[in-house]
């Protein structure tokens, strides 16, 4: 088992760089956390197969995180899939990701397959409806004025638990849902809060700072600002003066096993 990045970036994706999404893999099974442009290309990129994917998870409704769910369903219902799929997203959120998919025609036309909306409650480590290789919970974090979700995925029957911040400040319940995790994805959207947004998104060492207070193993760097592109050693750096443990920049379409 393991997972991928699709992308890495913030919202602006850059030639190297394209926004961030992740998909994990297991033994007979696939979720894709976020969905950026082009997803069955990534997927098919990152050597995994589309027909395997069984939950999509929507942190929020940023259009780098999401815009790409009706190109994916699109492409999913031109190879003829029949199973399933479910979406989970916030429960505020569930309405707005079902008219997404409506103004492209995506619900209810002849010949499509199920697309199962599944609502999280906007609590601390609430369950997520898991799969067959992954147990997942999520907790909201603070992300300005656009409610989103950090998540817990849990390889069932084996170590290596990753949590992924997704878009958030320096949150607490960042740390507390990595807790006794192995690796803490956290985005790194800036190299230094002077020249940050306040309260949206965190900086390299403030990563640093929640991988250290959650003490997991492993930090991996991403939402990496298009500015910051040729700088992320220089936050790698950052992140290790505020973490004792392994800092990696996330790498896009390379497999980290778990």
């Amino acid at each position: 088992m393991y997972f991928s990045f699709l992308g890495t970036s913030g919202a602006l994706p850059s030639l190297r760089r394209d926004s961030t999404s992740i998909v994990f893999t297991g033994r007979d099974d696939a979720v894709l956390i976020d969905c950026g442009g082009s997803p069955l290309q990534k997927l098919l990129l990152a050597a995994v197969d589309p027909g395997r994917l069984s939950l999509v998870i929507i942190t929020h409704l940023h259009a780098d995180h999401a815009y790409g769910l009706p190109s994916l369903v699109q492409s999913l219902l031109l190879l003829r899939r029949t199973e399933p799929l479910r979406l989970a997203c916030r429960e505020e959120h569930a309405e707005s990701v079902h008219a997404l998919l409506t103004v492209f025609r995506l619900r209810g036309r002849p010949g499509m397959f199920p697309l199962v909306i599944e609502p999280v409650p906007a609590r601390p480590e609430s369950p997520v409806a898991g799969t067959s290789s992954f147990a997942i919970s999520a907790s909201p974090t603070e992300h300005g004025d656009m409610p989103s979700l950090a998540l817990r995925v849990a390889p069932r029957g084996g170590a290596g638990t990753v949590v992924y911040s997704s878009d958030t400040a320096f949150c607490p319940a960042v740390v507390d849902l990595a807790r006794g995790a192995h690796t803490l994805i956290h985005e790194a959207t800036y190299s230094d809060r002077a020249t940050a947004r306040p309260g949206a998104h965190s900086t390299a060492a403030e990563a640093g700072m929640a991988a250290a207070a959650a003490g997991v193993t492993r930090l991996i760097l991403t939402h990496i600002d298009a500015a910051h592109h040729d700088e992320v050693d220089a936050m790698a750096a950052d992140a290790r003066a505020r973490f004792s443990g392994e800092v990696e920049v996330a790498e896009e379409l390379v497999p980290y096993p778990l």
